[in-house]
């Protein structure tokens, strides 16, 4: 299991004194990660083999992909897909 920088210091820490660095002028905000204008972030992949008979795989990767699961990523300190 895993977190986020921005997690970790906006969650986790919540101290004032920990800042987050911006890179060539780009601050590390939500909208910057999401649009991809910060330049240090990862992607992650959710991905399975086309020959997979196990329908609950895409329903997960759909649940992932809907706007409640893209809001309890969110709501979780990490950055969705889309607003």
């Amino acid at each position: 299991m895993g977190y986020s920088f921005r997690y970790y210091v906006e969650g986790i820490t919540q101290n004032a004194n920990v800042k987050m660095i911006s890179l060539n002028g780009i601050a590390p905000t939500k909208e910057n990660i999401q649009n991809g204008r910060y330049p240090l972030s990862s992607h992650f992949f959710a991905v399975y083999r086309k020959d997979n008979k196990n329908a609950n795989v895409k329903k997960l990767i759909d649940w992932i992909l809907s706007p409640e699961g893209q809001k309890i990523i969110d709501n979780n300190g990490y950055v969705p897909l889309k607003n």
